[in-house]
C-alpha cells in the first residue's frame, strides 16, 4: 500500500511543468477547506516500513524502488523486530494491532540535498495508517516518541493563503544541522478528510521552487 501521491495546490502549465499556475486549483477540494495542518516538506526518498505482528519489511513508495544499501542498513539499525513487538504489544486494554505502515522520509547523506540535514542516514515519520485507519497528529507524534524517532515538524494551522505566503519567504528548515532553506511544505486538512477515491487523506504540496 503504497504512500497517495501528493499533488501540488495548483495546477501547471502544460507546456512548462514547471510553472504552476497559481489560483488554478489541481484539485477541487482544495478550494473549499478552510483550515490546514502545515508541516514542512523534506527533501528526501518516500520510505514505508510495515509491520505485520511477526516480520518487519522495509520499501520505497512502489514495490520496485530502488533504496540505497546505505539507507537499508540505517533503517534495519533504528527499527529492529523488537522495538515493535514491544510497541504494539497486546494490552488489557487494546489488542494488537493487525497491520502498521510508517510512512516517512529516508533523509541525510547521499540523499537528494539530505547532506545539509544530517551527516548520516536517518528516518522521518510524517504519516501512520493502522488497520484501515490514517492516525491524526496527535497519535502520529505518540508512535514516534514511543519508536523514539523523530516526525515532520509542524509550522502551523493555517488558511491555503497564509501557507501560500509563508512558503513565499523561503522558511528555514526545522530539521537541518546546517542553515538552509526547506523544501516546502505539505498541507493536510484540518481535522482529517478523505477523497472518495478510495479513502486517501486530503493533502496538498508546495515548494520553495515553485515561486522561482
Amino acid at each position: 500500500m503504497k504512500y497517495p501521491k501528493i499533488d501540488t495546490v495548483w495546477k501547471r502549465d502544460e507546456n512548462n511543468k514547471n510553472k504552476i499556475i497559481e489560483g488554478d486549483f489541481s484539485k477541487p477540494e482544495f478550494d473549499n477547506i478552510k483550515k490546514w495542518l502545515i508541516t514542512e516538506k523534506i527533501d528526501g526518498t518516500n520510505i514505508r516500513i510495515t509491520y505485520d505482528g511477526t516480520t518487519v519489511t522495509f520499501d520505497g513508495r512502489g514495490d520496485d524502488a530502488q533504496m540505497p544499501v546505505h539507507l537499508y542498513r540505517a533503517l534495519q539499525s533504528i527499527f529492529p523486530l523488537e522495538l515493535f513487538q514491544s510497541v504494539f504489544a497486546a494490552s488489557p486494554e487494546r489488542p494488537a494491532p493487525g497491520r502498521i505502515i510508517l510512512y516517512g522520509e529516508g533523509y541525510g547523506a547521499k540523499i537528494n540535498g539530505g547532506g545539509l540535514y544530517r551527516d548520516d542516514n536517518g528516518f522521518i515519520l510524517f504519516d501512520v495508517w493502522i488497520d484501515g485507519f490514517w492516525l491524526n497528529r496527535e497519535n502520529i507524534e505518540d508512535i514516534a516518541k514511543k519508536l523514539s524517532i523523530p516526525v515532520v515538524p509542524t509550522l502551523g494551522t493555517m488558511t491555503l493563503e497564509e501557507a501560500v505566503a509563508l512558503v513565499k519567504t523561503n522558511p528555514k528548515s526545522e530539521i537541518s544541522n546546517k542553515p538552509r532553506v526547506a523544501e516546502g511544505i505539505v498541507a493536510r486538512s484540518y481535522p482529517i478528510m478523505l477523497f472518495r477515491n478510495g479513502g486517501d487523506p486530503i493533502m496538498w504540496k508546495l515548494k520553495v521552487k515553485d515561486y522561482k
